[in-house]
């Protein structure tokens, strides 16, 4: 029922970062560093938010800032560099990098000159290898030839595209207009430049959207090749993200309408011969993603499937979610007070989910059912916590394992996860 999963949500919202209120002293944080620190042959993760954009479309749900002079990008390139060199110091030597990835509203809309000086303090202090997964996101709309081709100079090898949604009656609804000629130019380019890897986003949930439009922009971005689609459902949250206060409440799909959207998106995608990893990504199958994901090596983080074991993640700038041995914590999201945080030399105390209330070992239980669709059982302290998703029939506890049910298979990913990073459960 439509109380019964909201209870649930409600139960199970606290395990995102963006729902949590335990505040992480410093002498914790420092004890995980630490712990870090004592296993320095160990590869880590390193994520940098630039969360800049000259324009906010409707439904974005990430943390961000309506740029407005080119000062401001000065100053918020030259803090993430100060946080940079904070962290790496806190991490200790010139760690090896599984993965690098540059994440953002309209991260290439920083300058060339900006981008460079953030990325030689990386290789600086980082040790950024030829296996390294090195990923940008980026704004179709706001990318070029020359751009493309700076990024792919300094060892960039996969684009991950904002957007959104191609239908133009949906575009018209939110504000974000891109055509698909020009989605086109940019695919061809990033293929002619010989990036390893192309994905998008899709969301599902906005307003104006219908099985026939979702179907319709899911064509398009297969007809174009891209190898991996990522797709969330969309959540209002006017209240935490005000722009989105200009969407047409009536015209948001309810429930049942989402759980529509959902079985076309996924229908659309399987029929067009692509792997689901997971419940809420699609891939080629002749793409690295789907290999991994078939012999059981794929990890799943905050941000995303990533091709290697699961490691820690350090998380740079406005609103970023480092994942540290026992915690997840999170970057002040105000842009005031990150500028104070990164100027500073010492930690300070921040928000996030702590293992000592199992709440990491919840997010982890969670993010393999979603990654696995069904994981071994035994830990009964944290399946407890699943109860009310085995009543309602979305999970089911047999033969010593916890495994989604078909029910699940379309009710999870519309209420655990959604288009903001920071209120994923995965």
């Amino acid at each position: 029922s439509k109380r019964a999963s909201d209870t649930t949500v409600e139960q199970l919202g606290r395990f995102s970062i963006g729902h949590a209120h335990t505040v992480v002293s410093t002498e914790l944080q420092n004890r995980a560093y630490a712990t870090v620190r004592s296993e320095p042959s160990k590869r880590v993760s390193l994520v940098v938010s630039l969360p800049l954009c000259p324009s906010l479309d409707l439904t974005c749900g990430a943390i961000a800032v309506a740029l407005t002079n080119r000062k401001m990008q000065e100053e918020y390139a030259a803090a993430v560099v100060n946080e940079l060199r904070s962290t790496a110091a806190l991490v200790g030597d010139k760690r090896e990098l599984c993965s690098l990835q540059i994440i953002g509203a309209s991260a290439n809309c920083l300058s060339d000159l900006l981008l460079g000086q953030i990325f030689s303090v990386i290789v600086e202090n980082f040790d950024v290898t030829p296996q390294t997964e090195f990923s940008f996101e980026l704004d179709p709309r706001r990318a070029s030839r020359s751009q493309l081709t700076f990024l792919k100079g300094l060892g960039v090898n996969e684009l991950k595209l904002q957007v959104r949604d191609m239908d133009p009656s949906v575009q018209n609804e939110i504000g974000r207009y891109q055509s698909a000629e020009m989605l086109e130019d940019v695919i061809n380019l990033a293929r002619e430049l010989e990036f390893q890897s192309v994905g998008a986003d899709q969301l599902f949930g906005v307003p104006g959207q219908t099985p026939y439009t979702l179907a319709s922009s899911l064509d398009l971005l297969v007809s174009l090749g891209v190898d991996w689609v990522e797709c969330y459902p969309f959540v209002k949250r006017e209240h935490r993200f005000p722009h989105q206060a200009a969407l047409t409440e009536r015209k948001l799909p309810s429930l049942a309408q989402k759980l529509a959207l959902y079985n076309q998106l996924a229908e659309s995608l399987l029929n067009s011969g692509y792997t689901a990893l997971g419940l809420s990504t699609f891939a080629r199958p002749a793409h690295k993603l789907a290999a991994s994901f078939q012999a059981e090596n794929v990890s799943i983080s905050t941000y995303g499937f990533h091709n290697h074991p699961q490691t820690w993640i350090f998380g740079v700038g406005l609103g970023a979610i480092s994942e540290l041995p026992g915690m997840f914590i999170e970057n002040a999201q105000q842009l005031g007070d990150w500028h104070e945080y990164a100027k500073a030399s010492e930690l300070r105390p921040r928000l996030g989910l702590l293992d000592s209330k199992n709440d990491v070992g919840l997010r982890y239980l969670l993010r393999q059912l979603l990654c696995n669709q069904e994981v071994p059982a035994g830990n009964v302290a944290l399946e407890k916590h699943l109860r009310p998703l085995i009543d309602l029939g979305v999970l089911e506890h047999t033969d010593q394992r916890l495994r989604i049910t078909s029910l699940g298979q379309e009710w999870l990913p519309v209420h655990l996860s959604d288009s903001s990073p920071a209120f994923r459960c995965i």
